[in-house]
């Protein structure tokens, strides 16, 4: 965590626009020991999920101990299986995630104006 706190404080435009999800397992971090701009810790919190050893089912929102990312349930109160019990449940929130970012870039070029003259350059092209 503290790896990826330091690339967003060097380049924080830059890597908000590579990165789309950011999975921790059991993580101890603590963002606000960190110099961490209000930027960077809003998107941890919507990019950013935790999961941690628990009792309760895999997936279950857990109450969040510190405003920085959500915290849900691994499946497991093994420190050592968190990984193991909540792989499939990360690949989905990696999923989810990357077609959130694709919907919001094929959004942003739909609403793209395409003007007259650029328009007739490519049928022109492709004649």
């Amino acid at each position: 965590m503290r790896t990826v706190l330091l690339g967003m404080n060097q380049r924080e435009t830059e890597l908000k626009e590579k990165v789309c999800a950011v999975a921790l397992t059991d993580s101890a971090h603590n963002i606000w020991l960190q110099e961490t701009s209000k930027g960077t810790q809003d998107w941890m919190q919507q990019h950013c999920c935790n999961w941690v050893s628990s009792p309760e089912p895999v997936d279950t929102l857990l109450d969040p101990m510190l405003r920085d990312c959500p915290r849900v349930s691994a499946g497991t109160e093994r420190h050592e299986l968190t990984s193991w019990m909540s792989f499939d449940s990360i690949f989905r929130f990696f999923n989810k995630s990357l077609e959130t970012k694709e919907d919001e870039e094929a959004e942003e070029t739909s609403n793209t104006v395409t003007t007259r003259s650029s328009s007739l350059k490519y049928k022109h092209q492709d004649l």
